[in-house]
């Protein structure tokens, strides 16, 4: 299979529509078949945007109730909270239009991710715009009131202009890949750090393609410049009431609870829940010990007292412990299916496998299962075997794909690679969903890869549609 990006012949119009309709019917047909709206939609945080859009049409402001009225909104960064509101003030508590909003901005998604593919070969292009149309992690977070579908499609523009910047080394990709980056940041401020990465490896693309520095230090510039551009309102909100320029209050209470709690619980064979209590009480105790400067008014400087408490406890974890929670992380980020995930399937769990017992995966696994509702069970194993073929397929395509354009290769680890870093050891299919386009892109290659081998020289070209 040949691939190269500097050859590529697009998709046609009539494939980015079927690609579209054909995600949009299998998203309308999940839809239809979903017996209680709320109880399906409703996951996880979706009261907080949920109840935190109608805030803001009621106080005219960024907010939430805090019961005596409103107060800023600091756990969370605006856009999907924005993208509610229209539908809160049109609609009111109605949840269908949203989730056929939502339906209609992943068939959009998906046609990226054709378009994406599509920068390597057509044929690359096209099965995975229609892979992407029944991937369940995609369908199934359509319709859950959460803003992975936002985010999704935004960052699914930015690994496809940045995917065509690394082919052309162009200003005009860089401050688009910019401009969406802010998007997304104010969506999930998890894409913080992916701009500045992307602007320090400018000049490098740049030389490689143009035979200059020059150029690409312009883009890079430009490309920080247009995602501060959209961040800066939320910036100066944070720095002119509370004096940070952190867009939300969220990072000490996921480190210390989320982070440090679940290494240490995994390091000591107890549950999560367990651990976050402790670590809480111990902090709780030396705030009591030490008194503390924090304004109890000022939500940031409360999580700066949280980050500073996580980075003692953090140095007490050892090395292996660390690397060994994180590479748990990985293995449930890419391993854990889809499916498991969907309410209806979730209505079938007794356990937790946060709350599971055992320093080991596979023996928190075993405790995870062992007892679980059959039904359930027998979900999980279509589950896996579906998830192992496909991480299989997913890695033999990266494979191939580095034989034969390494740089996009490359580009797509190091995104993989980040997501992965910034998770640690939390992992579950809606934090492999950022990644999902690259992962769908490698899965298209490997399949065709495999299907020319079988099928012999009549079908070698790597263009054909």
């Amino acid at each position: 299979m040949v691939i190269s990006i500097s050859e590529s012949t697009g998709l046609t119009r009539s494939n980015l529509v079927a690609i579209f309709l054909a995600a949009l019917v299998i998203r309308f047909l999940n839809l239809v078949t979903i017996d209680d709206l709320a109880l399906y939609a409703f996951a996880g945080d979706s009261p907080i945007y949920w109840d935190g859009a109608k805030a803001w049409l009621d106080a005219g402001y960024f907010s939430r109730s805090d019961g005596d009225g409103f107060a800023p909104e600091t756990e969370r960064v605006p856009l999907y909270h924005s993208f509610l509101v229209l539908f809160r003030w049109a609609f009111g508590d109605a949840l269908w239009p949203v989730l056929v909003a939502q339906s209609m901005l992943d068939a959009g998604t998906c046609v990226l991710i054709g378009m994406l593919g599509a920068q390597l070969t057509r044929a690359t292009g096209l099965l995975a715009g229609l892979l992407a149309a029944t991937w369940p992690n995609l369908v199934i977070h359509s319709q859950l009131i959460l803003s992975d579908s936002l985010f999704l499609f935004l960052f699914a523009g930015v690994l496809y202009f940045a995917l065509k910047f690394l082919k052309t080394a162009r200003l005009a990709d860089a401050v688009i890949v910019g401009v969406l980056c802010g998007g997304a940041i104010m969506t999930r401020s998890v894409a913080l750090y992916i701009p500045i990465s992307m602007a320090l490896s400018a000049p490098f693309i740049s030389r490689r393609v143009t035979g200059t520095w020059r150029s690409g230090l312009l883009a890079g510039i430009a490309m920080l410049a247009a995602s501060l551009i959209v961040v800066s309102p939320l910036l100066w909100r944070n720095a002119h009431t509370y004096g940070s320029f952190q867009l939300t209050a969220q990072g000490g209470t996921h480190l210390l609870n989320w982070v440090i709690g679940y290494v240490n619980s995994l390091e000591k064979g107890e549950t999560f829940t367990q651990e976050a209590r402790k670590i809480q009480e111990r902090h709780l105790a030396q705030t009591q010990r030490d008194g503390s400067n924090a304004d109890a008014s000022n939500p940031f400087e409360l999580a700066a007292a949280q980050v500073a408490f996580a980075k003692q406890e953090f140095r007490k974890i050892p090395l292996q412990s660390i690397l060994t929670a994180w590479s748990y992380g990985a293995a449930l980020n890419l391993g854990t299916p889809a499916l498991v995930i969907d309410p209806r399937v979730r209505a079938y769990n007794r356990h937790s496998l946060m709350d599971s017992t055992g320093s080991g995966l596979l023996e928190r696994l075993r405790f995870f299962l062992v007892g679980n509702d059959p039904t359930y069970l027998i979900w999980v194993v279509i589950g896996l075997t579906f998830s192992v073929l496909c991480a299989a397929l997913q890695l033999f395509g990266w494979v191939m794909l580095f034989r034969h354009a390494v740089w996009p290769a490359v580009f797509g680890a190091l995104a993989i690679g980040y997501f992965l870093l910034i998770n640690g050891p939390i992992g579950t299919p809606k934090y492999r969903l950022p990644f999902e386009p690259i992962l769908i892109v490698f899965q298209a290659i490997a399949l065709l890869t495999l299907f020319r081998w079988f099928t012999g020289p009549r079908s070698s070209s790597a263009n054909s549609p």
